[in-house]
């Protein structure tokens, strides 16, 4: 069997139909690596095809500065961890933020108490008086900072701080059944 970079070479120089030895001899490495990322087969069948995408793109890159294997690994640990970030951003309630951040490894049943949480504080900040509300929506649902509320509400970072400490016991004493005043 012919070296890595051997190889390497021949699929650099023309030799596409050769990219095939190289998927047999790390598919089954990436795929672990995917795995162990990912947690989930079809999701590490994903990743693992993107990462030899990625590496047929950019293999006349390869300079050989480290074993090829270290290379492709590098590549796969990226494009798990890329994976499992877009994942964690679209289950974390696209574009609308949340009181509770989700983790990765949520099941449907958590999820769905998560979606009726996140219902109950929408329902709570609505009985907000009109500055704390802006405050809330702003940072919990539009996920700004609270410099950047200040700015949006011209108020100072100070004033942010406060509603938001107001908001969330005035929340808090709704959700124990308190009335308002």
């Amino acid at each position: 069997m012919e070296k890595d970079e051997q190889l390497v070479k021949r699929i650099v120089a023309g030799e596409k139909d050769q990219f095939r030895e190289l998927i047999s001899r790390y598919q089954a490495r990436v795929f672990a690596a995917a795995y162990k990322v990912s947690k989930n087969t079809k999701d590490a069948e994903d990743i693992t095809q993107e990462v030899f995408l990625q590496l047929y793109r950019s293999l006349s890159q390869f300079k050989g500065d480290s074993s090829l294997s270290t290379w492709i690994y590098k590549i796969a640990m990226s494009k798990a961890l890329d994976y499992r970030r877009k994942m964690i951003r679209q289950v974390t309630y696209e574009g609308e933020g949340g009181l509770l951040e989700i983790p990765f490894e949520s099941t449907p049943e958590n999820l769905l108490l998560d979606k009726e949480t996140k219902e109950l504080a929408r329902a709570y900040m609505e009985k907000l008086p009109d500055p704390y509300k802006e405050v809330v929506h702003l940072y919990y649902f539009q996920q700004q900072s609270y410099r950047q509320i200040a700015s949006t509400l011209n108020v100072a970072v100070k004033t942010v701080e406060s509603r938001l400490y107001r908001a969330k016991l005035i929340m808090k004493r709704q959700g124990k059944g308190e009335e308002l005043r």
